[in-house]
């Protein structure tokens, strides 16, 4: 059990990140925030149901993290497509590879920790701290709403994004 609350915390602080950003900073709507996050509750409970029994062969295999990345990332875009309504067809300006990393992340992130990989665990927590203080200084320096927009919109795929192929390319490193 606490492997699992370990596993749901570690992903919705992921994913509250990007969503803080989405839902309060741009939208001021915090019911939306919430929404997201309980919802997200809900898909990490499956993805450690997932995860769990791939945990041995994610060791002994490193390869397969990016089929994990891959097919957690697919799942996400599903949910993004078929149950939001950001498909490529439906909401064209949807960035559909920041909302794969974003996805990709909320997995990747909780593996990296039951997984006990220290060097992964302290990038994470360097890249998420820098990550936090770029944002608050951009919410609160930048004082045209639109460039404020912008700034959002692009730190979250580019956050995200630069934290997947951080975590890929580090793991990879270590045990190749």
């Amino acid at each position: 059990m606490k492997t699992l609350l370990q596993f749901l915390l570690l992903g919705l602080l992921t994913a509250a990140i990007g969503e803080w950003q989405f839902s309060v900073f741009l939208r001021d709507d915090l019911d939306n925030f919430l929404g997201s996050l309980f919802f997200n509750t809900l898909y990490l409970v499956g993805v450690y149901v997932l995860t769990r029994p791939l945990l041995t062969t994610l060791r002994k295999r490193p390869k397969f993290i990016l089929g994990y990345t891959g097919f957690f990332g697919l799942t996400g875009l599903m949910v993004e497509w078929f149950l939001i309504g950001n498909s490529p067809w439906g909401n064209p300006d949807a960035s559909q590879i920041g909302m794969f990393a974003y996805w990709a992340c909320m997995a990747l992130v909780p593996l990296a920790f039951l997984l006990q990989n220290r060097p992964l665990q302290h990038f994470i927590v360097r890249y998420g701290l820098v990550y936090v203080i770029l944002v608050l200084l951009g919410q609160f320096l930048i004082p045209s709403p639109g460039w404020r927009f912008a700034f959002h919109i692009y730190a979250v795929i580019l956050g995200y994004l630069g934290l997947m192929i951080g975590i890929l390319s580090k793991y990879s490193r270590q045990n190749y």
